[in-house]
């Protein structure tokens, strides 16, 4: 029997539109830059290493923080293999190992996220949280940090670490002093005992901070949808229960069976999905069903139950039959409008908000939020407690925020507002076009300067868009309708 003890190095991508995306879609956040790894016998005595230096791939440079934190150089990665490679010789070297450790969860998330990236398969074997086995036999243990676990087990640290060679054998190191075999077998007990009733999850996984729900959930379908024994890819049911935030849905591996896949989405400005893996039994169903059971104690209960129901029933909604609804919503709504004396529909509005935003995410929900984003404002009959039990909290909070940048936009902020502020500079610069000798007659110079101060301003809060097509577009009608010499 054979364990390998692995831990990796990543440089990070902070600007969303740097972030690298394969051709199938798949967002890596993280990039590999060093594997390390430790192979031990069913004791935990080491018999073999693996060290290897992966390039960056294209033409990513290596972030500052991580060059500073980690001590590895460019000349490092120019020396090392192309992920590719460096993944075949890791799983040549791994051969049929019957287990991995990691110390913590985010080396397995970020080593599945790279092999997505690439198109290449993981290991088929388990993949097992040290950190957890160790707080689970030290219940009354300290920081959780490696060196200072080493340090409370009378290791002597002597390596530098955030070194994936060095982690590694540190890590393998603390193991040893661990019952290893019996943290495997009570591996999925955990280390809490849950309160009665409580679902006890097997495993347990969380994407990267997203921008929206859509594009952490896009993360989970590209690398962590996968056994929690074995990490095949999962292939998901289609008995989807729950609320936009919190849902279990019926999952299955072709080597063990069924389970019962439970999503949280958590954060309020960038959202984390969590992922918690379930054996699919009568316990787990039951107690699902019992979770969705009607409240009939009292009347209160009942309109509570009931609010519920209808906040429940906009998950049940695909993402096409989102933005079908929010567009009748929105034609219903804005019945009768029109943009100016005499011109079009004001749908037409919402209508070219949304298909500029569709050029900057495929995020339903900001597409929704797109053509619906005047409805609050400009329509009597609408209000936000309808808008929320029609499409949802997220939908909502959206559209309640929209034209109103906070200090620091989130991404789903900034594509709305810049694809509204487009759609009106389009108007305006097709006014401008049909009379330009006397178009700015019926403005003061005052306001035609307080105008173009705005539109400046919103093309610098916009930056982190720079690299969008609708950006360039942008910037150039800005540019044209306000020099900024007369500005």
């Amino acid at each position: 029997m054979y364990y390998v003890v692995i831990d990796l190095e990543w440089n990070q991508y902070h600007n969303p539109l740097w972030t690298p995306e394969s051709r199938s879609g798949v967002i890596m956040h993280e990039e590999i830059i060093q594997i390390g790894a430790v192979k031990t016998d069913e004791s935990m005595t080491p018999v073999d290493t693996f060290n290897c230096f992966v390039r960056l791939g294209g033409r990513r440079r290596l972030d500052r923080y991580v060059k500073k934190l980690t001590g590895i150089s460019e000349s490092d990665l120019a020396s090392g293999e192309d992920f590719r490679i460096a993944s075949e010789q890791f799983a040549a070297w791994l051969g049929d190992v019957d287990a991995i450790f990691s110390w913590g969860q985010d080396d397995r998330r970020v080593y599945l996220n790279n092999l997505a990236f690439y198109q290449l398969e993981p290991p088929a074997c388990a993949w097992y949280d040290a950190q957890r086995i160790y707080a689970a036999q030290r219940p009354q243990h300290g920081p959780l940090a490696l060196k200072h676990v080493a340090e409370e087990m009378g290791v002597r640290v002597q390596l530098s670490l955030h070194n994936a060679m060095n982690d590694a054998a540190l890590t393998a190191i603390c193991m040893s002093a661990l019952d290893i075999q019996r943290g495997i077998e009570e591996y999925d007990l955990g280390r809490k005992t849950p309160a009665p009733g409580t679902l006890r999850p097997i495993s347990t996984a969380k994407t990267h901070r997203h921008p929206s729900q859509q594009a952490a959930w896009d993360e989970a379908c590209a690398s962590l949808l996968r056994c929690p024994r074995c990490m095949q890819a999962l292939t998901l049911g289609d008995d989807e229960r729950g609320s936009l935030t919190r849902w279990y849905r019926g999952a299955s591996c072709p080597e063990h069976g069924g389970f019962v896949l439970r999503g949280e989405f958590l954060g309020e400005k960038y959202k984390t999905l969590k992922l918690s893996f379930f054996e699919d039994n009568e316990e787990t169903r039951s107690s699902v069903d019992k979770e969705f059971m009607p409240v009939t104690s009292s009347a209160r209960a009942r309109r509570r139950h009931r609010s519920k129901k209808r906040r429940d029933s906009v998950a049940v909604l695909s993402p096409d039959e989102l933005l079908a609804k929010a567009v009748a919503f929105a034609a219903e709504a804005h019945r009768g409008q029109i943009l100016n004396p005499g011109s079009s529909p004001y749908i037409v509005h919402p209508m070219e908000v949304c298909h500029i935003a569709s050029t900057l995410t495929d995020d339903h929900a900001v597409l929704a939020a797109a053509m619906l984003h005047d409805t609050i404002n400009l329509c009597p009959q609408v209000s936000a407690d309808g808008l929320r039990a029609q499409f949802g909290d997220h939908v909502c909070a959206l559209v309640e925020g929209a034209g109103q940048l906070s200090a620091e936009p989130s991404e789903e902020e900034l594509i709305l507002s810049l694809s509204d502020a487009l759609s009106s500079l389009r108007a305006l610069s097709r006014s401008l076009e049909a009379a330009p000798d006397s178009f700015w007659n019926d403005y003061s110079a005052e306001a035609r300067a307080q105008m173009g101060e705005q539109m400046h301003a919103l093309e610098a809060l916009f930056k982190p868009l720079k690299r969008s097509a609708a950006f360039k577009e942008f910037k150039k009608l800005c540019a044209k309708a306000f020099p900024k010499e007369k500005a």
